[in-house]
């Protein structure tokens, strides 16, 4: 046989090797699948009662969008333009109910300065609440920030904004996190005995009697 048909022959051997080397990878566990994402809580009673447990304990940092904005809707506000609209406002005292009914006597309630925040927080909890720059200004800093501020053995509610919300999950390796919608929770179990995990995300809509049931 000629020497060259040979040499194609390996070469196209070798090619289809190294075409195969990523499947083999995978198969065998040596190439890490990067898919971490903050799975829904809702429909997932196991996992819901989870999240009660440790609220329970006040293991968790729960992080929470801001209702809807006013500057970027038709509907009416509820003040200022740079704050939420009524919608919101009423969307986000039912939040505040569903938070209410886990218990809130030993949970922390931070916001961010911007009004949309700070109405958020407030139609929530009937209460204006501690404001905090570093829940809008948070690029690269959000994670550290939030366990800085998490008192042991109690919950901390952080109203914040959505790119706050991703930088958090960039930090504990969510590759390409959503967009969290207006009003959603993304709840974060931070026990002080490993490395702060996220335990799952609800939208205000989703909230199930069994999560916010004592």
């Amino acid at each position: 046989m000629p020497i060259h048909t040979v040499l194609a022959a390996l070469s196209r051997r070798w090619l289809y090797l190294v075409a195969l080397l990523p499947v083999i990878g995978l198969l065998s566990g040596f190439l890490p699948l990067n898919t971490a994402q903050a799975p829904a809580l809702v429909g997932d009673a196991e996992r819901q009662a989870e999240l009660r447990e440790h609220w329970r304990k006040g293991d968790l940092i729960v992080l929470v969008r801001h209702a809807e904005r006013c500057d970027r809707s038709s509907s009416p506000c509820l003040a200022e333009s740079e704050g939420i609209t009524v919608r919101g406002g009423q969307s986000a005292r039912q939040l505040g109910q569903d938070f209410a009914a886990m218990g809130l006597a030993n949970a922390d309630v931070l916001s961010s300065n911007q009004l949309r925040a700070a109405q958020t927080a407030t139609s929530m909890f009937d209460k204006a609440p501690v404001q905090q720059p570093w829940l809008y200004n948070c690029q690269g800093s959000m994670l550290r920030e939030a366990l800085e501020h998490k008192v042991a053995h109690r919950n901390l509610i952080l109203v914040t904004h959505s790119e706050c919300i991703e930088d958090l999950e960039h930090s504990i390796s969510v590759p390409d996190p959503e967009t969290p919608d207006y009003g959603s929770s993304l709840f974060l179990l931070s026990d002080g005995q490993q490395a702060p995990t996220l335990l799952g995300y609800l939208r205000a809509d989703q909230w199930p009697q069994s999560v916010s049931e004592r």
